[in-house]
């Protein structure tokens, strides 16, 4: 399992010769049972990243070395089963990292540069979702995490609330006071699961949280979610948590955690694009977002899944731009031409630890160029004059 913490360090990693190695395979429907025709396209997209190298003059030996090892794992790929894979290598500076992935690469690549490519490793993070979805009623109470596509039942502890007597005593009396007991008795059992929840969320580094419950006991059992509970809270879904199975909590939490989320892209979509219109905290098109991204304005980027744009980044300064000039416009060391500038904007991004959010197909999202951001700030408006109003 990846983590965001393995895409950061990464993200920082970089080769000044230029031989950081990026090996992305996803598997395709074979042919025929030997798999030769994989074996031919990695044999290819290796030879094609040595003859790249070789044109630009970046070619080290360890490059040559880690490129022979991933041709050597073509036989482990055919036993991989229908998992897709990726590779990040630099042997002159001892790192090999890989990670299966799900099935979800847009294709099969080899890339040799100074920096590893993390877009494609990026979006299929982003599509993961590591959630605790919580079971509870008044005398019950699961917890379950999601993550990777699987569920597993983490937390299963019972609340026996005090039997009702077979009289209700004089006047009702005695029923009066059982019935406050059970709901006394109620509310101290919501406190320990909410207390349970918290704790689990702290230390299990879930990101979302979901309560699945009856009606009636929703307005009971929020009252006592902690506010570091509640700042992941998704929301919730009815459900009856003794008789729940895995795969019924399983598929009403992915139902509303896509719902969730597709509101949030859409909300933030129109806010990012009224803030740029009223020349606020909002920028979209790539020349807008390049240049927020430079003076540190960005807070969220977000990034159609199918964007791409052709552009160039000095390593030196690290100024990225889209027209195709030879020599840096801010420090006039060489720029390093590269096919999809998306790599490096993401790179960019996990580096200074920027919420990045990919966006689906999008009419609206597709006109403004498939790429924006939402702002901390404006730089521009920072002047003396404007803070003093």
């Amino acid at each position: 399992m990846i983590t965001r913490d393995d895409i950061r360090e990464l993200a920082n990693f970089h080769s000044p010769e230029g031989c950081a190695v990026t090996f992305y395979y996803q598997p395709t429907t074979p042919l025929n049972r030997s798999h030769r025709d994989e074996t031919i396209l990695i044999k290819d997209l290796v030879s094609n990243a040595l003859h790249e190298s070789e044109k630009k003059g970046n070619t080290h030996k360890s490059a040559r070395a880690d490129l022979t090892r991933i041709l050597e794992m073509t036989e482990a790929l055919r036993s991989n089963g229908r998992h897709g894979k990726a590779v990040f290598a630099c042997s002159a500076r001892g790192l090999w990292r890989e990670f299966d992935l799900p099935a979800k690469l847009p294709k099969s690549n080899v890339i040799l540069s100074q920096r590893f490519h993390l877009k494609p490793l990026a979006a299929i993070f982003d599509g993961m979702q590591h959630a605790c979805v919580v079971l509870v009623d008044r005398t019950k109470a699961r917890v379950f995490e999601i993550a990777e596509g699987t569920i597993l039942e983490k937390l299963d502890f019972i609340n026996e609330l005090t039997r009702r007597g077979r009289s209700d005593g004089f006047g009702g009396y005695d029923a009066g006071h059982v019935q406050r007991r059970v709901m006394n008795e109620a509310m101290q059992h919501f406190k320990v699961v909410a207390d349970a929840v918290t704790a689990h969320v702290e230390h299990g580094g879930c990101d979302k949280l979901l309560i699945g419950c009856h009606d009636d006991v929703w307005s009971e059992f929020l009252p006592h979610l902690h506010t570091y509970s509640r700042q992941r809270l998704v929301g919730h879904f009815r459900i009856d948590p003794k008789q729940a199975t895995p795969e019924q909590v399983k598929q009403l939490a992915v139902e509303l955690l896509q719902q969730h989320d597709e509101a949030r892209k859409q909300s933030l979509i129109t806010e990012v694009i009224g803030e740029a219109h009223r020349n606020g905290r909002g920028a979209i098109g790539l020349r807008r977002v390049l240049r927020s991204l430079e003076a540190g304005e960005v807070q969220t980027l977000m990034l159609a899944s199918s964007f791409s744009a052709p552009g160039v980044k000095c390593y030196h300064c690290g100024h990225m731009d889209y027209h195709l000039a030879p020599d840096c416009l801010m420090c006039g060391k060489p720029n390093t031409e590269l096919d999809d500038l998306g790599d490096a904007i993401v790179g960019h991004a996990i580096r200074h630890g920027l919420e990045i959010v990919y966006v689906g197909d999008d009419e609206q999202f597709d006109k403004i160029g498939r790429i924006a951001a939402q702002l901390r700030f404006r730089a521009d408006q920072n002047t003396p004059a404007k803070i003093a109003v």
